[in-house]
């Protein structure tokens, strides 16, 4: 059935196509994780700046207006810990655990900035290389579900149409085979 072949190369064709967008994409990942790590760092120290500058301020600064750069002097203590944590745990983790310390201590306002600037790389390196590979299989895997659970109920029809509508017999349609016993 020249239908059936050209189906199923097209199939063919199509889990290849989602294979490499997501294999590309998941490639990706390490160029993007760099830029993102650039960015953190760029922040951690412009908040460190700050901290400095509400420092000498707060130094600077008569009894009233004290408190309220000793509570911004607070904030942004915290804020230069947590770009410092943050940095810190991205850059110690490995390249398995990289995507996890990233959603654990994911900037969101950093993290768009990046994708608004992101530029894609070339990446040849082993890990990024490694992810590439993993992501092409993920999405080939997740093609063939999508694919099966979308052609499933086609199958059940066409079942369906394939049975005999007679009645069968109780051993099914073929006589039963006959025994021989090998002769000594």
């Amino acid at each position: 059935m020249p239908a059936g072949w050209a189906l199923r190369k097209l199939d063919s064709l199509g889990g290849a196509a989602v294979a490499a967008v997501g294999g590309g994409a998941a490639s990706q990942w390490r160029a993007f994780l760099h830029q993102y790590l650039q960015r953190l760092g760029g922040h951690a120290d412009e908040a460190v700046r700050n901290l400095d500058h509400l420092t000498e301020l707060h130094d600077l600064a008569g009894p009233a207006e004290q408190p309220v750069l000793a509570s911004m002097m607070s904030q942004g203590s915290a804020r230069v810990e947590d770009l410092r944590e943050a940095l810190r745990v991205l850059t110690d983790a490995g390249p398995v655990m990289q995507p996890v310390a990233f959603l654990r201590h994911l900037d969101p306002a950093i993290a768009r900035a990046t994708l608004d600037g992101f530029q894609p790389a070339l990446p040849l390196d082993t890990a990024s290389l490694l992810w590439a590979g993993a992501g092409l299989v993920l999405t080939l895997v997740l093609y063939e579900l999508v694919k099966g659970v979308l052609w499933a109920p086609v199958a059940v029809v066409k079942g369906m149409a394939r049975k005999p509508r007679g009645r069968r017999r109780p051993g099914g349609d073929r006589a039963p085979r006959e025994r021989i016993e090998p002769s000594l």
